[in-house]
């Protein structure tokens, strides 16, 4: 008959074995606090793709990205950012703090024609736990975050984005945050869902 030795306790592999799954949990939990803070931009393109049996199923791609421009502290014309519009562009550029449209529509031909549309509704939120796809939630965080249907605009070459509050944007309107993609296309096909989180620190 088998004997396990008697260093062997099952009690204590028990609680090895939970002690593991915890830690395993808890460095997961630490990549997403990190991923929310650094990589505040998430990009969701949705498109079809047939299966071997005929049927017809979305797929979802991810991409992260970050923000690297904020608005002022105090609203003024063009700057109440409880309401506005993400804006796609093309031909990405290197953001600077104080950039206004002026940059971010390169030559006046950077923005996607039919790009800008308002918030998803119930945007901007805190803690949002209603979109799972918005991998960058946060209790410390504001999230914003617009929602295209297939129909709405196609493009080959979409390699930023903006938030501004102005749906007819002139050089001098103002932008909350501006950031940049690897590039990738939008057909007529696909849905694009685009979240970006404004993170507190310190708290």
């Amino acid at each position: 008959m088998f004997q396990l030795p008697n260093s062997w306790n099952l009690t204590n592999r028990i609680n090895e074995a939970k002690t593991e799954s915890f830690q395993t949990w808890a460095d997961s939990t630490r990549y997403l606090s990190d991923q929310a803070r650094t990589d505040n931009v998430i990009r969701v393109l949705s498109f079809p793709e047939v299966s071997p049996s005929g049927t017809i199923d979305m797929i979802k791609e991810f991409d992260y990205t970050h923000a690297k421009q904020g608005a002022g502290e105090t609203p003024a014309t063009n700057e109440n950012f409880a309401s506005g519009s993400f804006d796609m562009g093309t031909t990405a550029y290197t953001e600077a703090e104080g950039d206004t449209y002026n940059q971010y529509d390169v030559s006046g031909a950077s923005s996607i024609s039919g790009s800008i549309q308002t918030f998803t509704s119930g945007y901007p939120k805190t803690n949002d736990t209603g979109d799972t796809d918005n991998t960058g939630d946060a209790t410390d965080a504001v999230s914003y975050a617009v929602n295209y249907a297939a129909a709405a605009w196609n493009d080959t070459d979409v390699e930023q984005g903006c938030i501004h509050n102005n749906s007819s944007p002139v050089s001098a309107t103002k932008l909350l945050s501006v950031f940049s993609f690897t590039s990738f296309a939008k057909t007529s096909s696909d849905t694009l869902k685009v979240f970006v989180n404004h993170a507190f620190e310190n708290q």
